[in-house]
């Protein structure tokens, strides 16, 4: 009888451990696609939709269905977005500095059509799987969550 419960514990740490070398490898391969860093960064990237909501959960404006375009290039350490309606009218635009690291994706602004966001620095939780980049943080108590598709990727 021991005989049998050695060998149905032996299968039994067998299976666990394929499941868990399973788990694991998923698990890696998920975080590999889903790194957010200046490399897979790099290129142009077109806002498909965007949700803002205020602090008590509340949706306070959203965009979809290409109500406002926005197209953002990312070049070395650097980012530059255009925002326009889809008359063609123009909305805001601005550029400067980004960087990666642990925490997500940080902008700092640099040059800006609209006062209010010269010299402001944006910390977004940043994720990217294939062509989608989803990046999600706060601007002025407003929790801000935008989907992006890559246009064009820089090949280096």
């Amino acid at each position: 009888m021991s005989v049998l419960f050695s060998r149905i514990n032996q299968q039994t740490s067998l299976q666990i451990l394929g499941i868990s070398l399973c788990a694991l490898i998923f698990s890696h391969n998920a975080a590999a696609e889903s790194s957010c860093n200046t490399k897979a960064l790099q290129g142009s990237w077109e806002l498909q939709s965007a949700i803002y909501r205020d602090q008590h959960g509340k949706v306070v404006s959203e965009i979809k269905d290409q109500q406002t375009k926005s197209r953002k290039l990312i070049a070395g350490r650097h980012f530059s977005f255009i925002t326009w309606h889809p008359d063609g009218k123009f909305e805001v635009a601005a550029s400067g500095s980004f960087s990666t690291d642990a925490k997500g994706y940080h902008e700092q602004v640099d040059a800006t059509s609209l006062p209010r966001l010269q010299g402001k620095s944006y910390h977004f939780q940043c994720q990217i799987q294939g062509d989608k980049w989803l990046h999600q943080g706060l601007e002025d108590g407003i929790q801000i969550e935008e989907h992006w598709q890559r246009v064009s990727a820089v090949h280096q």
